[in-house]
């Protein structure tokens, strides 16, 4: 078995420059009504995705890069935040919980 890929392969390797077509970045929602503007959201963020706008958290819509990690939502006293969509990966990584588990490519 080789101990690499070839040019082609590597051309289908994920890429964060091809968003939405080799990677889905995750999604939170936010709910104004109980966000009392703590900011421990945006503090615990790991991508740096949330701001406080009006005294009150929101997805930066410059930076909106969600690795999905749910720290937000854990950290967040009042419950406000919930993890919509999770962080996916389109090509070669499997998810063990979604869809049918195959064995690894042969190089």
């Amino acid at each position: 078995m080789p101990e690499f890929i070839s040019f082609r392969e590597r051309l289908r390797i994920e890429s964060f420059n091809r968003l939405g077509r080799d990677v889905v970045l995750g999604v939170v929602e936010i709910d104004p009504a109980r966000c009392t503007g703590c900011a421990y959201c945006v503090r615990a963020c790991a991508a740096g995705s949330l701001e406080l706008h009006d005294k009150k958290a929101r997805q930066n819509p410059a930076e909106p890069i969600c690795h999905a990690c749910a720290n937000c939502a854990a950290i967040c006293p009042e419950h406000a935040i919930t993890l919509k969509q999770f962080f996916q990966l389109k090509r070669y990584f499997r998810y063990l919980d979604r869809g049918t588990p195959s064995p690894p490519r042969k190089f």
